[in-house]
């Protein structure tokens, strides 16, 4: 569904209430809220007991129950929606139903009491009742992770599971299973669908199966929240039947095994979807979310009956090839349709991090071609032909050079010496970093926003917003000569502006997120790369791509060589690889143990630096692509960066940690630590000061000690 067909909703904490701010397909506007979240949070049990009445008890009994429901839910409707708000809510219903789309209501809940309050309930009367039976709600959770495409040999595969513990008591797990069955029939016949069921109902049978990877993640069991660890947790059975708990955190690194990985739980168990109202990720389901890009799950305890009807109409809808969020909808509206007194409607939520829930394309039905790093030719022609006008050149007046040669080497710039603020709070998640070839100024890339700072004063100096409430920019650079900046994006687009005019001097397209920019010495040519799984080099000066390579999976980083000769790349395959920019081919492969998400070329050209999720950065010099040293970190490494000087490397990793090391010796010379996930990391040109930066939302300007300036 378009992204422009998104209401947003962001609410977080603010002096005298909460502040909302909208962002919609017919504006954006920002109001206060004045929400009583402790009364709300005390009625939950009270909802929860009309939840399950509802479900049991005759009609009448269920008309008087649901009169809790419509009260909370028509308090957090009054309390947000207030006047201009409401009118642009009401604008979007109407232009979705112009362009024959249907509105999606996004929530981005920054506060953890606000999280824990059931959002579903959305209620007006003169609207038409409930909101989430109209269009899906999404719980966003902001992580800055995005979602890769899918790239599905058919069969698409689902793994189910049922745990029963002998002590809680039996659900219809056979009457579940049959629906899953007969909803998938079609696909299966078809061969487009594999449903596969864990054979035991232990954590080491769930282990085992995992093991052989699938693409959706289906457990039916019971749930429960730990207030005293405030986290959910599921119930396995273990070897004697008896109760074998483990909590969400656990139960995400236990997915994470799974090759292919899943795209999508669901939790058709009680509380998975609860959260503890001082920890905005204490459910089961916002965990996961560190884990696979959307989780299904109920916030209320449900019925068998109500458990088993959901899941037949929601892979239903997925069978229909609908979205994720829509197929939510469909399952909310069969239980209302079987009992429209009923309230277990309201139990299911939808957790996702990702703008696009169309996780899954089952249209085709022939298998596609399992990705192989191949290269594609594109314009290689051009590309050799403008490589040897660009040299001849830049060279004269020296001898003519062939275009087997390389481009040459950027001329440095002196730097002036400035001393930065040690921090610049910016405010936004910072997801890039790239600091000036002059060292007066950085820029970042965070949601929506491009800013450039002063690193001297800590101010703004220049910005451009993205449009899309979900856009990343995750990466950003300037040009060797400072001129230009070149941002990537998860809008598919790489944008180039003139940094004197503020004008855009080139708009190149990708498939799918861009997830790196890199300039080479020229200036002239662009290196991008993508989750669509090339990496591109362009001509700028004509906005032609004139070579592209192709990899088994997404493209984290790109890097050139100081004389352009050679790119760096990193891939989600477990893999780095080095390509011969004038004929394409592929040079050298280094291998990790999970995701590369960095890699870096030193200013001399005689080293590469590579890290991974997998915990460790490699150096490897550039004749033989023999390895010279490693490192390691406690968690997976986001970001690494040379010195101008080429004598340090420094590293940035999940847990927030920033390392610098001697570069010939990979001896440990600097730690220091951010709050939260450090994504980038950047030397100023003259190298006495490191730039890093991420989750914390603030730029740290580190001196580095044995620097001389």
């Amino acid at each position: 569904m378009a992204e422009e067909l998104d209401f947003v909703l962001e609410v977080s904490e603010a002096p005298g209430g909460y502040s909302v701010e909208v962002s919609s397909p017919c504006g954006e506007d920002r109001a206060i809220a004045e929400i009583d979240a402790p009364a709300l949070l005390e009625r939950l049990p009270s909802l929860q007991a009309a939840v399950l009445g509802s479900a049991a008890r005759s009609r009448g009994a269920g008309t008087a129950l649901e009169a809790p429901a419509r009260q909370v839910g028509g308090i957090l409707y009054d309390a947000v929606f207030q006047n201009a708000i409401k009118a642009l809510y009401l604008s979007s219903r109407q232009k979705a139903q112009e362009h024959g789309q249907r509105l999606r209501m996004v929530l981005r809940v920054r506060s953890p009491e606000l999280a824990a309050l059931p959002w579903e309930l959305l209620h007006d009367a003169k609207l038409g009742g409930y909101l989430c039976l109209h269009h899906p709600i999404i719980r966003y959770v902001e992580i800055l992770e995005p979602v890769s495409p899918l790239r599905v040999v058919p069969p698409l595969r689902i793994l189910g599971m049922v745990s029963l513990p002998g002590s809680l008591g039996a659900l219809d797990a056979e009457a579940e299973r049959e629906s899953l069955s007969t909803a998938l029939k079609p696909l299966v016949d078809e061969r487009m669908v594999q449903l596969d069921w864990v054979r035991g109902q232990t954590k080491q049978d769930l282990f085992e199966a995992l093991l052989s990877g699938c693409h959706i993640f289906h457990f039916t069991g019971h749930g429960k929240f730990d207030e005293v660890r405030r986290q959910g947790m599921i119930v396995f059975a273990d070897e004697h039947g008896r109760e074998d708990p483990l909590h969400a955190e656990a139960l995400g690194s236990l997915i994470s095994i799974a090759e292919p990985a899943p795209r999508l739980v669901v939790l058709n168990s009680c509380e998975t979807g609860t959260s503890h109202a001082q920890d905005l990720f204490s459910s089961t389901a916002a965990e996961l979310e560190h884990t696979v890009p959307a989780v299904v799950a109920m916030q209320f305890a449900v019925t068998d009956k109500a458990a088993v009807l959901f899941a037949r109409a929601f892979y239903q809808a997925l069978a229909a090839n609908r979205p994720v969020h829509e197929a939510v909808r469909t399952g909310r509206i069969a239980l209302r349709a079987d009992k429209d007194d009923s309230l277990e409607c309201f139990t299911p939520v939808l957790y996702q991090r990702s703008g696009d829930a169309r996780l899954f394309d089952l249209t085709s039905p022939r298998p596609s071609t399992p990705p192989q790093t191949v290269v594609h030719e594109i314009n290689q022609l051009q590309w050799e032909a403008e490589r040897a006008r660009h040299s001849e050149q830049a060279s004269a007046p020296e001898p003519e050079r062939s275009s087997s040669q390389p481009l040459p080497p950027p001329r440095t710039m002196p730097s002036p010496g400035v001393t930065p603020r040690p921090e610049i709070d910016t405010g936004h998640w910072v997801v890039s970093l790239a600091v000036h070839p002059r060292g007066r100024l950085l820029a970042t890339g965070a949601r929506k926003l491009v800013r450039v700072w002063d690193v001297v004063t800590g101010r703004p100096t220049w910005e451009r917003r993205l449009g899309g409430w979900s856009t990343m920019v995750n990466a950003i650079a300037f040009s060797p000569d400072g001129g230009r900046l070149a941002a990537g994006s998860t809008d598919n687009l790489v944008r180039v502006w003139d940094m004197e005019t503020g004008s855009v001097t080139a708009e190149l397209t990708h498939g799918h997120f861009v997830n790196a920019v890199d300039f080479d010495g020229s200036g002239r040519y662009l290196a991008t790369g993508s989750a669509d799984a090339t990496a591109c080099v362009w001509d700028l000066s004509t906005g032609n791509r004139v070579l592209s390579v192709r990899h088994a999976r997404a493209v984290k980083d790109v890097k050139f060589s100081p004389d352009g000769r050679l790119l760096l790349t990193a891939s989600e395959d477990k893999k780095a690889y080095v390509w011969d920019t004038g004929t394409g081919r592929q040079a050298a492969q280094i291998p990790h143990q999970d995701f590369v998400l960095g890699v870096a070329f030193s200013p001399d050209g005689r080293m590469i630096a590579t890290c991974s999720e997998d915990h460790s950065a490699q150096v490897r010099e550039t004749q033989t692509w023999t390895p010279l040293f490693h490192v390691e970190h406690g968690s997976g490494l986001r970001a690494v960066a040379f010195r101008c000087d080429s004598g340090m490397i420094a590293t940035g990793d999940e847990d927030g940690i920033v390392c610098v090391w001697q570069a010939d010796t990979g001896l440990a010379l600097l730690s220091l630590k951010h709050n939260r996930t450090v994504n980038a990391v950047d030397f100023y040109p003259d190298g006495r000061y490191l730039a890093s930066a991420g989750e914390d939302k603030v730029v740290r300007s580190t001196r580095i000690p044995d620097a001389d300036g």
